[in-house]
């Protein structure tokens, strides 16, 4: 059975007030009659879109450092070598019988007889036991 007309006034009563709840409870929300979430929106995937390109950006310049450690730490680890053969060859021609060769091919020779000269007196001495004072010691050449 159909409403009666003052029902029908009503219920356009009752729509007004639902609507008027609604717009009273957007507001109280925040949102303030017909203003749109679209400048909101942009602004958080600004946002966003700008992070994810300094990630990038900052993801890409230590990938590059990296690769530069890398480089410089294989040049250390060819010159730690280098240095290492240099000092293995420094070594070697300390050794006395290193010495020894090369002062035989430069053409010295050791001396058979020793000759000594006094400062004080002038005198030249062949044998060092002749001096005063020298002590008979096996090695020892004044």
């Amino acid at each position: 059975m159909p409403r009666p007309g003052p029902a029908r006034s009503g219920d356009s009563y009752l729509a007004g007030a639902g609507a008027a709840a609604g717009v009273a409870a957007r507001t109280a929300a925040g949102h303030p009659p017909g203003v749109s979430r679209t400048p909101f929106v942009l602004l958080v995937l600004g946002l966003l879109g700008g992070g994810l390109t300094c990630l990038l950006v900052i993801n890409t310049i230590l990938a590059t450092a990296s690769y530069q450690i890398n480089n410089l730490q294989q040049g250390n680890t060819t010159l730690s070598q280098q240095e290492q053969a240099l000092e293995q060859q420094i070594a070697t021609e300390q050794a006395p019988a290193t010495i020894a060769r090369r002062a035989y091919e430069l053409g010295l020779r050791p001396q058979e007889h020793l000759t000594f000269l006094n400062a004080r007196t002038g005198r030249i001495y062949r044998q060092p036991a002749t001096l005063p004072g020298v002590l008979l010691v096996p090695g020892f050449t004044p």
